[in-house]
């Protein structure tokens, strides 16, 4: 792997773990946070395929299924940040890793295909951490009960964008950009309903929460979405994949440094970080050995 692909890659990884902030450095609620992320970064990414005279059309049925997943990552988004203001940042990046139980139990039904007892396994240690600290740490319950509702959808958006990419149908590039529309779409829903739950919009801003906003949807959604491409060129989805395993870590240290939140956590929390962490390290071992031919691992 080249270093300037290297550099790349490492630095979409980062700037997806600073993601999780914007949950404490925006006073707005999760859904506006995540409905302004959409906007920016879908129309920066929709003028980057303007520009780039990328954009084409799709037949209807691909093109409905990509902006179906679209919705599924906006309530994977919106579920994520309200995990978060729930309970705190570490707390909810740790919770969404529970995504891999829900891939190995959901996947086989979806796909139907025969279960991989070793994943099931594997993400059961992932799942034991995350209950160790949800028994033993009743101020989070609620933040981790959410995540784990996130972690579904982000299981499912997971899943059904495989098989988008999987059938050759759409390129990565146009494929995400109807995501945009369709996760766009789906905030249009969402906000009236949380409006007609919560008496009220609850729009009110800082002035701060104009730059993170602006930060959050050029940098931290188009921008991460764009490094992520442009690496899919030079590398494998599965050295992309592993090292994205690294998400939480970079988050957990953010969220330490600027808002100190090792003095909000226990000893529950770093034995389930653990197991969590043991869970992931052995997919990936597993990942390695059974995918000793794959062509990313060989330039990397």
């Amino acid at each position: 792997m080249d270093p300037r692909t290297f550099f790349k890659m490492h630095l979409s990884v980062f700037i997806a773990g600073f993601t999780g902030l914007f949950g404490r450095l925006v006073a707005l609620n999760a859904f506006w946070i995540v409905f302004f992320r959409i906007v920016l970064g879908g129309g920066c990414f929709l003028l980057y395929m303007v520009k780039t005279k990328r954009l084409r059309r799709f037949a209807l049925g691909v093109t409905l299924a990509s902006m179906g997943t679209g919705a599924l990552l906006a309530l994977h988004l919106s579920l994520f940040y309200v995990s978060i203001k729930f309970s705190n940042i570490s707390i909810g990046v740790l919770t969404i890793s529970s995504i891999s139980f829900f891939i190995a139990i959901l996947e086989p039904f979806i796909n139907r295909r025969r279960f991989l007892l070793s994943d099931v396994a594997f993400s059961l240690i992932g799942m034991a951490g995350l209950l160790f600290i949800f028994h033993f740490d009743t101020r989070y319950r609620l933040g981790i009960a959410v995540g784990f509702l996130c972690a579904f959808f982000s299981a499912m958006y997971s899943i059904f964008n495989k098989k988008i990419v999987a059938s050759g149908r759409m390129d990565n590039y146009n494929m995400l950009n109807l995501q945009f529309g369709g996760a766009l779409a789906a905030m249009c829903v969402i906000l009236p309903i949380y409006r007609l739950a919560s008496g009220g919009w609850d729009l009110f801003f800082r002035p701060v929460d104009f730059f993170w906003l602006f930060w959050a949807g050029t940098v931290c959604t188009a921008g991460m979405y764009l490094l992520q491409l442009q690496v899919l060129h030079k590398v494998s989805a599965f050295t992309l994949m592993l090292t994205y395993n690294l998400e939480p870590v970079y988050t957990i240290i953010l969220a330490m440094l600027i808002f100190n939140e090792n003095r909000e956590l226990n000893f529950s929390f770093y034995v389930g970080l653990t197991l969590i962490v043991l869970s992931v390290g052995l997919k990936s071992l597993k990942l390695h050995r059974t995918r000793s031919l794959d062509p990313g691992l060989k330039k990397a």
